[in-house]
């Protein structure tokens, strides 16, 4: 039985958009107990289609041809008053960002109660408090009485999902919307919130339509799968036909941009390390409340490793293991409670002045959000040139160096004078490297700087990381939690769980024969790892 009909569906966009429509002419359907997968870059009008289903279209963009048709209703065509009456009752979203899409100021467990209240009436507080810890249970979260009184901020990003995914159940809809997520998640995470999806689709019956730019969560998930390219349905079909046959060089791409599937990296000569790490401590301790017992996390225990010249160390790890505090404790912006860190064979921690400075600007680092790492009030030349004139370099020259690396990282001068908001998440990371890079450092480090980047932008971006270490001789360390990119750009493997080094070895060893268990759990949980082996053995 067919639940959603999208039929001939075009969204107008706003007068001086980079195209006139968002979508056009889309056709697919979503039967019962169906997981239906909508493919494609960010900009291709996948949200766009969740957003119109909804009713949710910002103003100024709107659907102006085609159908919704979810039975006999028209989605296209509804009242305010009749769009809420099928939010969050018949039809449900999960958003890709749960800490915006949840309100900051209520507990959770009250904001899936109002959620149920709004849509089944008035029921004594005591059978809608059950169902909440019911709702808990069935998503997986641990401790439900006690986590329903959490606040937002309280929980992990996969608690705060499981969290949208008990509310978008609560009312049991027939269409349930994912729209993204799993894309910042880790992969033992991403793992658990897939597989919830899948099997909670199985019990209640339900049509999914899920939206995601990963090829390797729709080869565990999909039934069907719909390709976009800017708008337009590149093709469509079973995702044994799509993934196994692709007919188009569109998606022909987006399946081979998908990291982890080349020649592993081959670990050069043994060099003299351009940074040592020796036994790293640090423990952070937090208080609920006055009488609270004050709560300790572990965030290093005895963490060690080098880093040569040329060589790529990738940091990976689920949530929590410790991987961006050690990013922080390199470059002295947390200070740890004990261990060392040698530059040159010298101690960063008792660097001071002019030292710490000229340390601060061989070491660079590339954050994960590269929106909030520039200024939205200044011009990305700006941005790039205040570094090198704080280091003493003039404002002509440090323009020629601004220009150079744009050039470099493929946008060009002509990018100088535009504003962030004017790029693309992945131009606006390569404006973040450029700006790293024209301090000519020695160690770059990389914190999840691919993480939330459509595959063919994270291949683009890693392919001018790869290009840039070569021809700078750059000391790298890579922090992920996506073992495939890790495989396509480490030189070695460090794994890392609760501060603690669970293995470091070279990529290859560490890919083809874990020693730990966890680093197992890991490897397993990559998504489309079946099915990519399939792919890649010979017929």
């Amino acid at each position: 039985m067919t639940l959603l009909s999208v039929q001939n569906l075009s969204i107008a966009l706003p007068a001086g958009a980079d195209r006139s429509h968002a979508v056009s002419n889309v056709n697919f359907d979503i039967e019962e107990n169906q997981i239906v997968c909508l493919v494609g870059e960010s900009g291709s009008g996948k949200s766009m289609i969740a957003h119109a289903i909804l009713g949710l279209l910002p103003p100024g963009i709107a659907v102006d041809g085609g159908a919704l048709m979810f039975g006999a209703t028209d989605l296209a065509h509804l009242t305010p008053a009749e769009r809420r009456n099928v939010r969050g009752d018949k039809i449900s979203m999960i958003f890709q960002e749960p800490l915006t899409a949840l309100n900051p100021l209520k507990r959770v467990g009250e904001q899936v109660a109002e959620a149920i209240r709004t849509h089944q009436g008035a029921m004594p507080a005591r059978e809608v408090t059950a169902k909440v810890v019911e709702l808990f249970q069935q998503v997986g979260l641990p401790d439900p009485e006690r986590l329903r009184l959490s606040y937002p901020f309280q929980l992990s990003g996969g608690q705060r999902q499981r969290v949208m995914i008990a509310m978008a159940l609560c009312n049991n809809p027939k269409l349930l919307i994912a729209d993204e997520p799993t894309t910042a998640l880790d992969v033992t995470t991403q793992r658990q919130i897939l597989d919830l999806i899948k099997g909670l689709q199985k019990t209640h019956n339900m049509g999914v339509l899920f939206i995601t730019h990963d090829i390797g969560v729709v080869a565990d998930i999909a039934d069907k799968v719909v390709v976009l390219q800017k708008g337009d349905i590149v093709e469509s079909g079973s995702a044994d036909a799509v993934l196994m046959q692709p007919e188009k060089a569109y998606t022909r791409m987006l399946l081979d941009a998908v990291p982890g599937k080349g020649a592993f990296r081959q670990a050069g000569e043994p060099r003299p390390p351009v940074l040592e790490v020796r036994g790293l401590q640090k423990k952070f301790v937090t208080r609920q409340g006055l009488f609270a017992k004050p709560r300790e996390t572990v965030a290093a225990r005895d963490v060690s490793c080098q880093l040569a010249p040329g060589d790529t160390l990738a940091v990976v790890g689920e949530s929590g293991s410790g991987k961006s505090t050690l990013a922080r404790i390199l470059l002295r912006l947390v200070e740890p409670d004990a261990g060392e860190i040698l530059w040159h064979g010298k101690s960063v921690r008792q660097m001071k002045g002019r030292e710490l400075r000229d340390f601060r600007r061989r070491a660079q680092i590339v954050f994960q959000d590269p929106y909030s790492s520039l200024d939205p009030r200044l011009k990305v030349g700006e941005s790039i040139i205040r570094g090198p004139i704080a280091f003493g370099v003039g404002r002509v020259e440090a323009k020629k160096l601004a220009e150079k690396w744009l050039e470099r990282v493929g946008l060009g001068p002509q990018a100088f004078d535009r504003f962030p908001h004017e790029f693309s998440g992945g131009q606006r990371q390569r404006i973040c490297i450029a700006r790293a890079l024209t301090l000519r450092p020695e160690i770059l480090i990389a914190d999840e700087a691919v993480s939330a980047l459509d595959v063919s932008i994270q291949a683009q971006v890693l392919d001018l990381l790869n290009d840039l270490k070569t021809e700078m001789g750059l000391a790298m360390i890579f922090i992920t939690h996506d073992l495939r990119v890790a495989r396509e750009i480490a030189d070695r493997v460090l794994v890392m769980r609760k501060g603690e080094i669970e293995e470091e070895r070279p990529t290859e060893e560490l890919f083809e024969n874990p020693r730990s268990d966890y680093t197992k759990r890991l490897l397993e949980a990559v998504p489309g790892r079946a099915f990519f082996a399939a792919r890649a053995a010979p017929a």
